[in-house]
């Protein structure tokens, strides 16, 4: 874990970030969000790539571990997701890239419930890693490269939710087929 600061800006002591005037409360709430930072990633190191499976290079996290315990687990593993989306709100990360956080935990979630899958999932889906990314991203882009990124959140949350309607059309209609030829077999014997 690098103790680098998340932003390529000057750090807080007293210069100004993107140009606005930081006044000497500022300079605290500065340092404070710094650090937030710093252990929004620790926390999803440990949520997501703590651990290596011995003669790989694969990590994995104490997410599939906790989601092990059917119901709680998941339910824990979304809360501390949730806990990271909260603390980039409070940070002011723009809504799109809280869109983007929130669809990742979304699928997380959703996978993630599956039995057994669901747990092969939470190995290769690092729902807290990528957002953590998205944090770090937003606390190193200049205001021009952050208006950009918005679009691209924009348009990858409209992806994302247009392909999550189509599952979740197919399989409604798949089950509703698989259930009316069930029903006419029972009915024709």
């Amino acid at each position: 874990m690098s103790n680098r600061p998340l932003s390529s800006e000057p750090s807080f002591p007293g210069n100004p970030v993107s140009g606005e005037l930081l006044m000497p409360a500022d300079r605290a709430a500065g340092s404070r969000q710094l650090v937030n930072q710093q252990l929004l990633k620790i926390l999803a190191a440990w949520m997501d790539n703590v651990f290596v499976v011995p003669g790989t290079s694969l990590r994995f996290g104490l997410d599939p571990i906790i989601g092990l315990i059917p119901i709680v687990g998941d339910l824990a593993t979304t809360i501390i997701s949730l806990y990271i989306i909260g603390a980039a709100a409070q940070m002011q990360v723009p809504k799109s890239t809280l869109a983007r956080m929130g669809l990742n935990i979304i699928i997380d979630s959703v996978v993630g419930a599956i039995p057994f899958v669901g747990n092969i999932f939470d190995f290769a889906w690092k729902a807290n890693a990528l957002n953590v990314q998205l944090l770090e991203r937003h606390a190193n882009a200049t205001p021009n490269e952050r208006q950009k990124h918005s679009v691209w959140d924009w348009l990858f949350v409209a992806g994302m939710i247009l392909l999550v309607v189509a599952v979740v059309v197919g399989s409604l209609t798949s089950t509703a087929w698989m259930i009316g030829r069930l029903f006419n077999l029972v009915r024709g014997s």
